[in-house]
């Protein structure tokens, strides 16, 4: 049997086993970095050709964006402009007691009393500090992610000043 004919695994080499060693680690150690380095120039390279796209169709659809809702989040204003109640689970003088109600966004249930928010598209509910959280990192709901403007803020203002019959226990949709 014959031993390979290279100097790095020949015995009868002048280079020890120690320097050997090192070669072959130093040659794989090059090899990861400039796989490494590779992979970051894939990567900024990419990054930048992504972002000019989408300033591209951003520049082209900004107003569209804007008009949906976008993900901007809302105004202070604009979320108090949202119709709110006090949550009542007993139906009172003879009404039906409402059903049970939990808040999607902390996962909580409603108790009686507290004060929930209820979108005007869609008509989800919620917990009102949980929501306008959410509304003032988002323009959209949680749940379903219709948009919540400020025009639709406005329109259940209108509504909500319009019927001025407070009712105990409001119907809610089904979450």
């Amino acid at each position: 049997m014959s031993s390979p004919s290279s100097w790095l695994f020949s015995d009868n080499s002048r280079y020890s086993t120690r320097a050997r060693l090192l070669f072959m680690g130093l040659s794989f150690a090059i090899g990861i970095l400039t796989f490494l380095l590779y992979l970051a120039l894939w990567y900024a390279c990419s990054s930048s050709r992504r972002r000019r796209q989408q300033q591209r169709r951003g520049v082209v659809g900004v107003a569209g964006a804007l008009d949906e809702g976008g993900d901007r989040g809302m105004s202070a204003d604009a979320i108090a402009a949202l119709p709110a109640f006090v949550f009542a689970r007993d139906g009172g003088s003879g009404e039906p007691a409402a059903p049970a109600l939990d808040c999607p966004v902390c996962l909580g249930q409603v108790e009686a009393g507290e004060k929930v928010r209820r979108l005007p598209k869609c008509g989800h509910a919620f917990h009102a500090e949980c929501v306008d959280a959410w509304l003032r990192a988002h323009s959209t709901c949680p749940m379903c992610r219709a948009a919540v403007g400020a025009a639709a803020a406005a329109t259940a203002t209108k509504l909500q000043a319009a019927d001025t019959t407070p009712t105990p226990a409001e119907a809610l949709p089904p979450v």
